[in-house]
């Protein structure tokens, strides 16, 4: 299977949607997803078979593709220098279905990650991993000077995913969860344009592609 990473468009809104209820079924609700597709101060990515005809349990041929003149995702790439992502979806809907996403608020200096979540099926598949780094690739072409986020303080497997990729505790925000009144943790990257952190961070998604492989495995993250 080959996995990639790209922009929201108007056709997957559902699709998120659902991921969105699975994962925070009891949270308060968000604004709508299209109009969060308005500002340009926020994005979503959404991860993706690239080829669902390699689904597992996908027994046909898909039909012919109507809008194949457009062009396919964009894949998640190694050059941070590089980066180029939409600050919207492509108008036209895809033929293939989100696997999971991420949603980033551009603040003045801050890029700020309020949602991340993977379809429950899929989890285990180093999809959180995946946007996760779309995300803060996203703010290194967009000049963000660093990259904040909640979580909850009992979640210690995102928290791990989090330290791992430069995020450090600063704070914690009190009964911040609506269901439980579970506390949250505040947590901040160093800034990410430093070359310290570029490193840092290449390093990781070297060892991803090394450890999960290239295209031609379960989770193929292509280079340039």
């Amino acid at each position: 299977m080959t996995f990639a990473l790209r922009s929201l468009c108007e056709a997957d809104i559902p699709e998120v949607g659902r991921i969105e209820r699975e994962a925070f079924p009891t949270l308060w609700p968000r604004a709508p997803i299209k109009n969060d597709m308005k500002n340009k101060r926020i994005i979503y990515l959404v991860a993706t078979l690239l080829h669902p005809e390699e689904a597992p349990g996908h027994e046909e041929e898909p039909p012919p593709d109507p809008l194949a003149e457009y062009p396919m995702p964009l894949r998640l790439i190694r050059n941070v220098t590089d980066r180029l992502w939409p600050n919207s979806g492509p108008a036209a809907p895809t033929n293939d279905t989100p696997l999971g996403y991420v949603c980033v608020w551009f603040l003045t200096e801050e890029a700020h990650i309020t949602a991340i979540a993977v379809k429950e099926s899929w989890r285990g598949q180093g999809l959180g991993e995946v946007l996760l780094g779309g995300a803060i690739e996203t703010a290194m072409r967009r000049k963000s000077r660093v990259v904040t986020l909640e979580v909850r303080v009992s979640n210690h497997g995102a928290i791990a995913l989090y330290e791992k990729y430069g995020f450090k505790r600063v704070g914690v925000r009190k009964r911040y969860y609506s269901d439980n009144r579970e506390d949250a943790n505040i947590m901040t990257t160093e800034p990410i344009l430093s070359l310290s952190y570029q490193r840092k961070f290449l390093e990781l998604r070297d060892a991803y592609f090394k450890r999960r492989g290239a295209v031609e495995t379960s989770l193929g993250l292509a280079g340039a």
